[in-house]
């Protein structure tokens, strides 16, 4: 095989990486959580009835805590629903001022897990 002949059989091997390369990457992408109430990193004045997490696509919320600044762990009445939403609100109990972590579990339609957590502070 000549030097041209070696150079244009590898274009299409070449070609065919980048697709795979780019489909895995598009296949690996995870939701994300496009915003919360109380905000990220936020410090609030008043008491949240409601922790509400908004992603960018549908996903299914396995789990959420809230945990205060010692870590302990703070009881939400939450319960899995196995519907696809973007937005899930849940109650939650009085709240002392302090400093506050949402962690969180997710499922996308590609049977994905996510997980992720913020922090806000009630003043």
């Amino acid at each position: 095989m000549s030097f041209i002949q070696k150079k244009i059989s590898t274009v299409p091997s070449i070609f065919l990486g980048i697709t795979l390369l780019f489909t895995a990457t598009s296949a690996l992408a995870h939701v994300k959580l496009l915003s919360a109430i109380p905000a990220m990193n936020a410090t609030v004045t008043d008491q949240p009835k409601n922790l509400t997490l908004n992603f960018g696509e549908e996903v299914m919320l396995m789990n959420i805590k809230l945990l205060d600044a010692q870590q302990k762990n703070i009881s939400l009445n939450y319960k899995v629903n196995h519907d696809l939403k973007k937005s899930f609100n849940v109650p939650v109990p009085s709240l002392k001022k302090g400093k506050y972590t949402v962690t969180w579990t997710t499922m996308g339609k590609d049977g994905h897990n996510m997980n992720g957590e913020y922090s806000f502070t009630i003043q």
